[in-house]
């Protein structure tokens, strides 16, 4: 058989590479959506349902309960935090008085803007997430000092300290 120069050669052509062939297996089973979305959206609603429920585990949940029936926990005091201990000895050292003359005014668990803990440097570079750490305020001969640090690690002094995130603090005991 001879051909045109312009006719077209199907005949030579397995079937399985002609155009209309889609080349695909019907018997296969297709992954369905939901086995996608149902996971995503079980870990987008689980922070929430957790709020919801927050409440219902109360300890004091009897009318006549007395309140002091309720377990408190037992959180260190000021002298007994190492970050407040270790910002007291640095700044009396700084400043040439003694730890008896320095004040706790605040020590508070902070989210911190980026990972300079509210304490940048010019011309480093930091992390831009939310970092959870403390932020210890100390006073001494009428004036503030701040100390900052991360969630676990020390404190350090802060010569020119920023805010944290507004609501992200929630303060510890002094």
């Amino acid at each position: 058989m001879t051909l045109g120069r312009n006719e077209p050669r199907t005949e030579d052509v397995p079937k399985v590479m002609t155009p209309t062939d889609d080349n695909t297996d019907r018997t296969e089973p297709k992954t369905r959506r939901a086995a996608y979305v149902l996971p995503v959206l079980a870990l987008m609603l689980a922070p929430m349902l957790g709020l919801m429920l927050a409440g219902c585990g109360s300890e004091a949940t009897d009318p006549g309960a007395n309140v002091s029936d309720v377990p408190t926990s037992s959180s260190p005091t000021p002298a007994e935090d190492p970050n407040v201990a270790a910002a007291i000895a640095d700044l009396a050292e700084r400043q040439g008085v003694k730890s008896e003359e320095i004040t706790v005014v605040s020590n508070d668990q902070v989210t911190w803007r980026d990972g300079s803990l509210g304490c940048p440097e010019p011309g480093k570079m930091y992390t831009m997430v939310l970092t959870d750490g403390v932020r210890v305020v100390l006073e001494t001969a009428g004036k503030t000092y701040e100390y900052h640090g991360g969630k676990t690690g020390p404190v350090r002094f802060c010569e020119n300290p920023q805010e944290p995130v507004p609501g992200g603090s929630s303060d510890a005991p002094q």
